[in-house]
């Protein structure tokens, strides 16, 4: 009688991830940028503010620790969830970088009406803009430090900000620069200030601290509340390396176009610093 043979053949499972499963969901948040919403109370002005956080592609595949850029008016920040192009595209920059490039982002939304500017001039007569650079230095920052993996110290947090939001990034980056080494002041609105000149010709500054100032020379009697900035600046005894010529954008106006392009210039200027 003839035996048979019997052969084994070893089978060999292979799991496909479908779209929508919980294991292709994990895949795609690896590889892919991740945005984190939260709101954090303005306790002593009884508001709260919506700070939406962009952590870049190598977050989630690394262990390393980011420098952190602190963006005002945050609501124009981020292409993501745009409902129009005019946004600064501040996220795919980043996007764009490679790893050792790349940065968290906070973008922190400016509120309605008044309290914008309130907050974005600390100038105005019963202004909100002290409290608030006070709440950016000492709620927001110690925030993102305690939730995620950033470097602390000032030379690597920056804090920008255009138009009024120029103003408090000035004031919050001298009033708190052991805090935010770093800023970027794109248009600022100085003619709504102009008690800034003299309060930073006296405010004590990190010595360590830099300042990126740019604007658009279509822009009225911009270049010279800038260049005026930039003179009282250097008279705080801050390098070249820290305080850069003002960055001249030709033909150019107030606008989320141009400080698109102000924000990469000040961007690719902040990481090579570090």
């Amino acid at each position: 009688m003839k035996l048979k043979r019997i052969v084994i053949i070893p089978v060999i499972f292979l799991f496909i991830l479908l779209p929508g499963s919980v294991s292709a969901q994990k895949l795609a948040d690896t590889t892919q940028p991740k945005y984190e919403t939260t709101k954090l109370v303005i306790e002593r002005l009884k508001r709260q503010r919506t700070l939406q956080i962009y952590l870049p592609k190598s977050y989630s595949t690394s262990s390393k620790k980011y420098p952190v850029i602190y963006i005002q008016d945050g609501q124009d920040a981020f292409i993501k969830d745009a409902l129009d192009a005019d946004k600064w595209y501040a996220d795919s920059l980043v996007n764009l970088m490679p790893e050792e490039r790349q940065c968290i982002l906070v973008a922190i939304y400016a509120g309605f009406g008044g309290s914008h500017i309130n907050e974005y001039n600390p100038y105005l007569g019963n202004s909100d803009g002290a409290i608030y650079a006070s709440y950016l230095a000492k709620v927001v920052k110690p925030y993102i430090d305690a939730n995620y993996r950033t470097k602390t110290d000032a030379k690597y947090t920056a804090i920008v900000g255009s138009s009024t939001g120029g103003i408090i990034t000035t004031y919050a980056a001298a009033k708190y620069s052991d805090v935010f080494g770093i800023a970027g002041i794109f248009s600022p609105a100085y003619k709504l200030a102009p008690a800034i000149f003299d309060d930073m010709t006296k405010q004590a500054i990190n010595s360590r601290s830099g300042f990126f100032l740019a604007y658009g020379d279509a822009e009225d009697n911009e270049a010279d509340e800038v260049n005026r900035m930039s003179t009282v600046l250097r008279h705080k005894k801050l390098s070249s390396k820290n305080i850069p010529a003002p960055l001249v954008i030709k033909g150019a106006k107030a606008g989320q176009k141009q400080w698109r392009v102000d924000f990469e210039a000040f961007y690719n200027w902040f990481i090579n610093r570090l």
